[in-house]
């Protein structure tokens, strides 16, 4: 005689209890997530990056708030629902490495390691929300066209800032350090990483059969102004890694996709829209940026990349600690600059540096899994919203993790929660809850 196994009988009557006060886990309880989520992803660009104290406690903070209500919401449902997604596990093995940093006492900056956990616990909280809650395809749609919307805005903000510049963040904000601001950000190249995370929403939204076209139209007319920010704002990583998207997407519509049609032809239109608005407003400050690239070359990234692989053969395992670069790096800096350098300048470096070959291994683990799911997924034969939505974020990933090589985006809050959080996405199940 066959018996009913008690987890099974205990979720029944879950189940059961859970009809009788009529609640269940539906989009209108997601609601309060998505929007919630949303709001946070965009409240860090605003908060210049959040990458002071104040803003970076609200993104903490709303991120604890979100995930206690999805408790709650598990709890009046009488159920645990739970959605996994595969790149929980690299996640999980790059947090044992640091929590077994500082609590073997292995960095050299305890409090910095601390401080850096938090933020990375903050970013976490987010991921697994965003792999419960962006599942159906009205919830990816909604949440593409949030991006896109806001990233327009942004990039027509930013460049009108620029035409009317009088060298303070909104006209009134004096930064705390002198650097070339652009848009919100007090450095353009993490404006420009930003941009390089919500350009492709608009870009590949406007190719996509789910809008009118009036609708595309207005897409595509929105990623043109986003690229032209990108250029415009002087930051030659990121007109590096702007271009490598376009090829990227490209490649990934003809040959994983094997899909002509819009592409075909949209994207070099884009191209050449975008070169004809770009010399409407002025390219001139743009391509003086280039005549320096030789002076940067010579005593600028190059030399900090060496003495980075100095300081992690020094300590190859687990590294100096996360977050303790700035701290370190004074003693292995071979050469003079009167600039005090917080960070790598190239966020693939700093890893192994702060974290050793235990923390490396789990990034690449990351990234490689990242790719592995998004092209597996998006060979499905399938055009619909989400396989767009996961074009879209699987580019934008592709675009900050370019721009990663010279630059430190990932360590800037509010393009380091938005690019793990469009990982999720990118790398989010086949079929999704809702369809």
């Amino acid at each position: 005689m066959r018996t009913t196994p008690q987890t099974v009988t205990l979720e029944t009557e879950f189940s059961r209890e859970a009809r009788q006060p009529e609640f269940e886990l539906s989009e209108v309880s997601d609601a309060p997530l998505l929007w919630g989520l949303t709001a946070l992803l965009l409240f860090g660009p605003l908060a210049f990056g959040a990458v002071e104290p104040w803003s970076i406690s609200i993104l903490q903070a709303g991120a604890v708030l979100l995930f206690l209500y999805w408790c709650l919401r598990q709890y009046f449902a009488r159920e645990l629902t739970v959605h996994v997604n595969t790149l929980f596990l690299p996640a999980a093995a790059f947090a044992i490495v640091v929590v077994a940093q500082i609590a073997l006492r292995t960095t050299v900056f305890q409090y910095g390691s601390v401080v850096e956990a938090m933020n990375y616990f903050c970013y976490a909280i987010l991921m697994f929300l965003a792999a419960q809650v962006l599942r159906s395809e009205r919830q990816l749609k909604l949440f593409a066209a949030a991006l896109a919307t806001f990233g327009f805005l942004m990039a027509l903000f930013a460049i009108i800032q620029s035409l009317t510049s009088n060298g303070l963040i909104y006209w009134f904000r004096q930064p705390r350090f002198t650097s070339p601001i652009y848009g919100s950000y007090v450095n353009r190249n993490h404006y420009a990483g930003l941009m390089e995370m919500l350009m492709p929403f608009a870009l590949v939204l406007s190719f996509s059969r789910h809008f009118n076209d009036a609708l595309r139209l207005l897409l595509g007319f929105s990623a043109v102004v986003m690229g032209a920010s990108i250029v415009l704002s002087g930051s030659r990583g990121g007109a590096t890694a702007f271009l490598a998207e376009l090829v990227f997407l490209a490649l990934i519509s003809f040959v994983i996709q094997k899909r002509s049609g819009g592409m075909l032809w949209g994207i070099p239109l884009f191209f050449f829209l975008l070169v004809g608005f770009l010399f409407w407003i002025d390219i001139g400050s743009f391509l003086h940026r280039w005549t320096s690239i030789t002076e940067d070359l010579e005593t600028g990234r190059p030399a900090i990349a060496r003495d980075c692989l100095r300081m992690f053969w020094n300590r190859p395992f687990l590294g100096w600690g996360l977050g303790s670069f700035p701290t370190i790096y004074p003693q292995f800096r071979s050469f003079y600059t009167d600039y005090f350098i917080n960070q790598a300048h190239n966020d693939f470096l700093q890893v192994l540096v702060e974290t050793g070959i235990a923390g490396a291994l789990s990034m690449l683990w990351f990234v490689v899994a990242i790719y592995k799911i998004s092209l597996q997924r998006l060979r499905d034969s399938r055009s619909d919203i989400r396989q767009a939505v996961r074009l879209a974020a699987l580019t934008g990933c592709t675009g900050i993790l370019i721009h990663s090589i010279v630059d430190f985006n990932l360590h800037i809050p509010a393009n380091a929660v938005l690019f793990y959080v469009l990982c999720i996405v990118a790398a989010s199940p086949r079929r999704l809850h809702g369809n």
